[in-house]
């Protein structure tokens, strides 16, 4: 039985057993022993070579997973940096605010002290508004668009 295979008679080194109109044809046993001949040689010349090349692809490959393998973890590191600096900052202004409700509020119980009872009501006003400004600073801040408005008003 010949049968037709797409393989360059060089390969196998063989003369094809037959050659019609479809080209030149191989018997399956001698083909099979070409194989196994080639398979086996320590110097083969096609598959051999075809090795070599998906070798030396897997190497291309193993490099190519070794670069993006450390891009992701450089920045895998920067965005831990980033977090824990943007964590510190937000530590420091969250402190700024309750620095600064503390100051109002001793200042305004100093105030009150001073103050006669006849402009308490106004005080309370006052009070008031203070207490619904740093609530929406604390939104401000917690929504992180206080920091981007001081810096406009810079």
């Amino acid at each position: 039985m010949n049968i037709h295979i797409g393989v360059n008679q060089n390969l196998a080194g063989l003369k094809p057993d037959r050659i019609d109109k479809h080209g030149p044809g191989w018997s399956v046993g001698r083909v099979n022993k070409a194989i196994a001949d080639e398979l086996t040689a320590e110097s083969g010349t096609y598959i051999t070579r075809k090795a070599k090349m998906i070798s030396t692809d897997y190497e291309k490959a193993s490099e190519i997973a070794e670069t993006a393998e450390k891009m992701f973890k450089r920045n895998v590191s920067n965005l831990m940096d980033t977090a824990d600096e943007l964590q510190t900052n937000i530590k420091k202004v969250s402190g700024n605010v309750r620095k600064a409700a503390d100051d109002l509020a001793s200042g305004l119980v100093k105030m009150e002290k001073t103050a006669n009872f006849s402009n308490l009501e106004r005080y309370v006003t006052l009070l008031e508004r203070a207490a619904t400004a740093l609530a929406t600073l604390a939104e401000l801040e917690k929504e992180g668009k206080l920091n981007k408005i001081t810096t406009a008003l810079k």
